[in-house]
């Protein structure tokens, strides 16, 4: 959706649902919704040489402008949840019967 002066909207529904712990998206405020692979690695502790070879392999969301990645918030928090257990699998419950026992 556009709104008056032209810029498209952020789907801010999309964001809460990729950070359904609530973890990472009030620390995300102060970047832009489209980061530099530097920015990402500042927020990750990484490096942005690192960054950038996620993003070569695909392994995180990004657009080449050129010479230039960005990395959509969306795509970063789809990478810090990948690989998470859902709510639906129950890990958390055995873990927590695991140290029960």
């Amino acid at each position: 959706m556009e709104n008056e002066s032209g810029d498209i909207g952020i789907d801010e529904a999309r964001l809460l649902a990729a950070d359904p712990d609530g973890l990472y998206l009030f620390m995300l405020e102060d970047y832009p919704y489209m980061m530099t692979p530097d920015q990402v690695a500042a927020f990750t502790g990484a490096t942005g040489q690192e960054i950038r070879k996620l993003l070569g392999r695909g392994e995180l969301q990004g657009c080449r402008i050129g010479v230039r990645w960005l990395v959509p918030k969306l795509g970063l928090l789809n990478y810090l949840y990948r690989g998470r257990p859902s709510e639906e699998g129950s890990s958390h419950e055995e873990a927590q019967m695991r140290q029960a026992l």
